[in-house]
């Protein structure tokens, strides 16, 4: 075995190399040609975190199940790339339902041999058991399937926490703790399904998963076209997304369906004078406006408005504010650095 020496004060000691893995890497051995893996070309990174989100009836459902299996069977979807691999869908409610959208995902596409699988059954995502207790389901996959997880689907959050509250730092910070350890564990990763509040279109809950998460998308339902968009991305760009439709394909002699995504063209922009803002989401617009062409910092931007009464009583103001601008299309953020588009 190979010896290697360290000066301690000032004795030099011989320390033999271990076989495990390093629990660190050295700035010098960084790859300087290092490049970012996608799940989803420009959407989703490989082996990430992230939320997928919208108010009921807006097909996120639909959509991300739809994803999941053209990450499994390995086809493009809405022509991106995607990292073929076996997926693991927790179906914390209605597993039913996520049988018959796959059934009917079969019927439409007619393929088979697809390395999805669904889980059913009561998992407390605040227990870090409950980590081992998935990798250990994935592991079995994988041996069944003979190709590696690459997503790990958890529908929703709200079950996921088992009863727990979700404005509780307590709670919510669990749950972030035990799905790092399932990363950790799969290299896998992982989506968790949510939902907003009935007064606003921002994550619900408190703000330790928003922190998260490498990734938001946003789901709506637009009328003509629904859409799924990158909200937040820490190292890519935000604003990403496909636009689709919803389907019913027949799956039983009796005439029952299941909803399948379809492909659409991205609705035109609307012919309205322009988005409805609340007074809050003025103001901040108006700040970033007034800083230029270089922007601000999430937190400059932030404190700015605090100055201007935005913010003072209840933090989350901020957050609404900014996402109304986020959505209306008025403002851009990369590299945690915002700049007005209007």
């Amino acid at each position: 075995m190979n010896m290697r020496t360290i000066i301690v004060g000032e004795k030099v000691e011989a320390v033999s190399p271990k076989s495990a893995a390093p629990l660190f890497v050295l700035y010098d051995d960084l790859d300087a040609e290092a490049s970012k893996a996608w799940l989803v070309d420009r959407m989703l990174g490989a082996g990430e975190l992230s939320a997928f989100y919208g108010p009921p009836g807006c097909g996120k459902g639909v959509i991300i199940e739809d994803m999941a299996l053209h990450i499994a069977a390995g086809c493009d979807w809405h022509g991106r790339a995607v990292a073929r691999g076996s997926v693991v869908y927790i179906a914390l409610e209605r597993k039913r339902l996520v049988e018959r959208r796959a059934i009917a995902f079969r019927n439409k596409h007619g393929l088979r041999n697809v390395p999805f699988a669904i889980v059913g059954g009561v998992y407390d995502f605040r227990d870090v058991t409950t980590a081992a207790q998935i990798a250990e389901i994935c592991r079995e996959v994988e041996h069944k399937t003979g190709q590696a997880v690459v997503l790990i689907v958890i529908d929703t959050v709200s079950r996921a926490l088992a009863g727990g509250d979700e404005n509780s730092p307590k709670d919510m910070g669990a749950l972030v703790t035990v799905t790092a350890k399932l990363q950790e564990d799969t290299q896998a990763h992982i989506l968790l399904v949510h939902h907003i509040p009935h007064d606003s279109d921002r994550l619900r809950g408190h703000g330790a998963l928003l922190g998260a998460v490498d990734t938001t998308i946003a789901v709506a339902n637009g009328g003509a076209a629904r859409s799924a968009r990158v909200v937040k991305a820490n190292d890519s760009e935000e604003g990403e997304g496909i636009s689709f439709t919803i389907d019913s394909v027949e799956i039983s002699q009796d005439g029952t369906t299941a909803a399948v995504a379809v492909p659409a063209d991205a609705p035109p922009p609307p012919t309205s004078v322009g988005p409805r803002l609340s007074a809050n989401a003025k103001t901040m617009l108006a700040i970033l406006q007034e800083a230029g062409r270089d922007g601000l910092l999430t937190e400059e931007w932030n404190a700015r408005s605090r100055d201007a009464g935005i913010g003072a009583r209840r933090r989350a103001d901020l957050t609404d504010a900014r996402s109304i601008l986020k959505r209306a299309g008025l403002v851009r953020e990369y590299a945690d650095r915002w700049r007005s588009q209007a």
